[in-house]
């Protein structure tokens, strides 16, 4: 079967760069671009691996698996807003040009010089078996399509509504409106619809041949043919993930970020709680790209930035092994490619003694943890320590001296088997006398790295006693950690009596947790985050469990004031026909 496929070039690509071709680029002609593709030809990549759009990525799914085999003849070819009409194999350099914030009047000019309607018409004439059109409003613009555009086989074009009435009626064409109930009702956003459905076509050929091509053009309703029941919320739980292999890239560190001056001062580690999102999330319909979070189809903070705004990351050996899923992970990948950052980014491995201060000792022996970090590839290992609170001061004395016997036997283990990676020794106490007295024999050890625990629920006050106190046994040129703490009013001070590195999750929590200063922009204003509690949130089931209202009525009341805020975005209401709206929902939310 030859399938012919015209689909667009999308925004997002996967090579950024300040190098990336503009419009003015192509306005000087073929011959500018071959010279520029020359000079800047290690950045060239085929159209179809360079997008990275959600529509892109969702048909290149479907693309992939019909190209197994020798049953499917399939042609891609990629409308380009910079280079035209091109094959999907055809190597491009990156470009920052788009039909989507073009005039009509634009876009007429633009692509006429880069020949698009003539190029499209040629294309379409060719014959086959199945054409696949999947192109924006704009695009389709841009093709100029009218009565004279002969079609070289049954072909479906997905479009809106509104532009499927301007179309032209022509023989073998069926076209299929979308909008957003069809997008929900493929659990798929709607800007990724058209490369879903595009999969769902190819995918659904595989299966039953070329007399699926016959069902799809008599259907009367052919979405009903690709709809593969999956847009009930709850059945959502139980359906695999689809991946995005885009978000799969390990980070490129950049020299402004290694030569940051703050790493000579102290180092902000993360906690790793796999904390990462979906970046194609359809807010609107409240749907996951990839259907359901997963690894394969969520990035990293890091990922979302031209730089990782954080200087190493921290894991948690208990965090881990509660995830059977990210234990999984790191068992087949190692802890920096499943991170997916370089392998000089640090990354510190401790035990995670929170996870098991109830239990009369640590379930790990050095021997064990050593073993853990060597083989995941850590660049910082901590040693087994045992946590002394409040709360354990009947065994104050036995965790101290277990933790202090610990790191000695890490240390030594470490020297003698030469392991590649930093050890790091953990210090408890539970006043500045005795964390003191411990640092000084790990200092005599030969430990140059010491990490203190225990000090989250300490006072500042309290904690700099702590420090101050640790200062006059370590000599400079040993690095200090504090775990689970990084208080900005404090740092200062912490940098002052020898604190080198920090970790703490509390200012990334306090973003979905706390009640105000949620957004913290670079210019040092804070604003406080709108939560409209939506089905399948605890609020939410409290709510309905209560009897207080009905789940339709309270669906509704959600749903009245998602939209309001939408429409106060975007200046359709005033703020005060805003509140009238939150008003209702506000009286069941807040307690």
């Amino acid at each position: 079967m030859r399938i012919q496929i015209l689909t667009s070039c999308t925004g997002k690509k996967a090579i950024n760069s300040d190098k990336a071709l503009t419009l003015s680029d192509f306005q000087k002609g073929t011959d500018i671009i071959r010279e520029l593709e020359k000079e800047h030809k290690e950045m060239l990549m085929p159209a179809e691996n360079l997008y990275t759009g959600q529509q892109h990525v969702r048909l290149m799914d479907g693309v992939q698996k019909a190209l197994v085999g020798d049953q499917v003849n399939l042609h891609l070819h990629i409308l380009s807003a910079g280079y035209g009409l091109i094959e999907g194999a055809r190597e491009i350099l990156p470009y920052e040009v788009t039909f989507a914030t073009m005039k009509k009047k634009e876009i007429a000019e633009w692509a006429s010089f880069l020949n698009i309607p003539q190029d499209v018409r040629q294309l379409l004439a060719k014959p086959y078996d199945l054409g696949l059109i999947l192109l924006g409003d704009n695009y389709l613009e841009a093709c100029q399509l009218d009565e004279s555009v002969t079609l070289g086989g049954p072909t479906l074009l997905f479009c809106g509504t509104a532009v499927a009435k301007k179309l032209p009626k022509l023989e073998n064409l069926k076209i299929i409106t979308l909008s957003n109930p069809e997008a929900k009702r493929m659990s798929c956003g709607l800007v990724a619809l058209k490369g879903e459905l595009g999969a769902r076509v190819l995918k659904n050929i595989l299966v039953k041949g070329q007399g699926f091509i016959t069902e799809l053009q008599s259907a009367s309703v052919p979405l009903g043919l690709l709809d593969e029941a999956k847009t009930n919320k709850k059945k959502l739980k139980n359906t695999n993930p689809v991946s995005n292999p885009v978000v799969d890239h390990v980070i490129v560190l950049e020299p402004e970020w290694e030569e940051s001056g703050h790493k000579h001062k102290i180092k902000y580690f993360i906690p790793e709680w796999d904390d990462l999102v979906d970046p194609d999330y359809d807010f609107e319909n409240d749907m996951h790209s990839g259907l359901v979070p997963h690894w394969s189809n969520e990035v990293y903070a890091h990922q979302m930035y031209s730089s990782p705004n954080y200087d190493g990351i921290l894991i948690s050996r208990v965090v881990v092994e509660q995830n059977k899923k990210r234990k999984e992970l790191l068992d087949a990948l190692g802890v920096h490619r499943s991170l997916r950052v370089p392998d000089r980014f640090p990354v510190m491995g401790d035990c995670g003694a929170f996870g098991y201060i109830t239990k009369e000792k640590p379930p790990y022996s050095t021997e064990d943890v050593l073993d853990y970090y060597t083989r995941y590839g850590f660049n910082l290992g901590v040693s087994v320590d045992h946590l002394i609170v409040n709360g354990t001061k009947d065994s104050a004395l036995e965790r101290y001296q277990l933790t202090i016997q610990n790191a000695e036997d890490f240390l030594k283990e470490h020297r003698q088997q030469g392991l590649p990676w930093r050890p790091i020794g953990a210090v408890q106490g539970w006043d500045p006398k005795s964390y003191a007295e411990a640092a000084e024999q790990y200092v005599k050890m030969g430990y140059d790295y010491l990490a203190l625990g225990g000090l989250v629920r300490t006072t500042t006050k309290d904690m700099m006693a702590i420090i101050q106190e640790v200062s006059k046994v370590v000599p400079k040129g040993v690095d200090l950690h504090l775990f689970g703490i990084a208080r900005l009013n404090a740092l200062r001070e912490m940098y002052k009596y020898g604190v080198t590195s920090v970790d703490s999750a509390s200012h990334l929590r306090k973003a979905w947790l706390g009640a105000n200063d949620n957004y913290w922009t670079l210019d040092g204003n804070k604003y406080s985050a709108i939560r409209i509690p939506g089905e399948g949130s605890a609020r939410y089931v409290k709510i309905l469990k209560s009897g207080e209202v009905s789940e339709a009525e309270l669906k509704k009341l959600a749903k009245s004031c998602l939209n309001a805020l939408r429409d106060y975005d975007t200046g359709k209401i005033a703020l005060e026909d805003v509140m009238v709206v939150l008003d209702p929902y506000s009286n069941y939310i807040i307690e």
